[in-house]
């Protein structure tokens, strides 16, 4: 501490951050995964309005703990954010990629040309819930023959046609048989995404546009 105090600006400083020990929300199956998944969604929604831009929703950043029986869902790693007051602009692309929205994975987002939404993080809950369900069984990653597993080493473009194929195949994908009800959210945040593209082009949702069609009207049934 007494080095630290005469530390001269500029200069390097340890600092050591202690919290609460997390775990993946991969773990969880049935109702506890909904349960801590709608809370994430929640808390980056109100960070969002607060003006704290996330911008990296994937599964290694939604961890949760457990508190007198009670799962606690939590929203971590910032290393991407940003706040709207002193930017970034918002069309620098961040995220990982087999969880950005496709919006995001078009040539033109790639090039800077296209502003991070909060409907692309919202779509990011939608690719990781979907993750989840078609990879894990009872809170294991499956060992053989997982989904998806070639999302994994495609770049931005090649994650963007798979992304394609997979919404025109949706219903013929099953999921593991511990995310049987999650799944069935994962169909109707489905339902919204194609509203959200349409037939030719990205609709640019508001905010809450947004957040009602593929986050809220899914989940209504499973509060």
């Amino acid at each position: 501490l007494k080095d630290a105090e005469q530390a001269e600006q500029g200069s390097r400083t340890l600092y050591i951050i202690v919290f609460r020990k997390l775990i993946p929300i991969t773990t969880l199956s049935g109702k506890d995964l909904l349960d801590a998944w709608w809370q994430i969604v929640k808390c980056h929604r109100a960070l969002w309005k607060g003006g704290v831009l996330h911008r990296d929703v994937s599964p290694s950043n939604l961890m949760v703990y457990r508190l007198r029986g009670k799962i606690i869902g939590v929203l971590n790693d910032y290393d991407l954010s940003s706040f709207k007051r002193d930017g970034p602009s918002g069309l620098e692309r961040t995220g990982t990629v087999p969880f950005m929205a496709i919006n995001l994975l078009t040539p033109k987002a790639i090039a800077g040309e296209v502003e991070h939404l909060y409907a692309h993080d919202a779509e990011s809950f939608v690719w990781v819930l979907t993750w989840v369900c078609l990879r894990y069984e009872n809170g294991k990653l499956i060992r053989k023959n997982r989904p998806l597993e070639e999302w994994l080493r495609l770049d931005a473009d090649g994650c963007r046609k798979e992304k394609h194929d997979f919404r025109s195949s949706l219903l013929t994908m099953r999921p593991s048989g511990s995310h049987e009800v999650s799944w069935e959210v994962v169909l109707m945040c489905f339902r919204g995404i194609y509203m959200i593209y349409g037939p030719l082009e990205y609709s640019n949702p508001s905010d809450q546009s947004a957040f009602e069609l593929l986050l809220e009207k899914p989940m209504q049934g499973y509060l």
